[in-house]
């Protein structure tokens, strides 16, 4: 039983790597200070902290760009094996299989968490997963086109 344990972390250290959890976390603190000073600085921190739509949105938000993380990760392997090989083979300890079943489940909660705030939050974020989908799929080869749409989908949590 011992030998599973190291294990099963590693391959937890593999999907935070791929999900790239630091930048998901940065993106949640912008978003809050996004919120208190430029949207509503009226309110208190108090109450901008725990307005649970906006935690909502900030969720689902992580949740999605999670999603499209993993997404990219698995359009981008053979790419990534050249470019940052020990990444890469920090990256390949979790299948394609479970990567494919976690971006799934994100993908859910983002779209679940969003139709809880309202119905235009579901279509925003089913248009941003769609969008990241596309992106790492399709648009990534063009060069020009990739750069505008990775440049959109950046900025894009902020509207949220």
């Amino acid at each position: 039983m011992p030998q599973k344990r190291p294990h099963v972390l590693l391959k937890f250290f593999s999907l935070f790597s791929v999900v790239r959890g630091y930048n998901i976390l940065l993106l949640a603190v912008a978003q809050y200070l996004a919120a208190i000073y430029m949207l509503d600085g009226s309110r208190s921190l108090s109450a901008v902290f725990f307005d649970y739509k906006l935690m909502l949105i900030v969720l689902s938000s992580a949740t999605a760009i999670a999603a499209g993380y993993i997404i990219n990760n698995f359009y981008d392997r053979k790419k990534d094996f050249i470019n940052r090989p020990q990444k890469a083979m920090i990256d390949s300890m979790v299948s394609d299989r479970t990567k494919l079943l976690v971006v799934a489940i994100t993908a859910t909660l983002a779209l679940g968490m969003a139709s809880l705030v309202s119905y235009r939050a579901l279509l925003f974020f089913g248009a941003y997963i769609v969008a990241m989908c596309l992106y790492s799929a399709f648009l990534r080869r063009f060069t020009i086109l990739s750069n505008m749409v990775s440049s959109f989908l950046v900025v894009t949590p902020f509207l949220a």
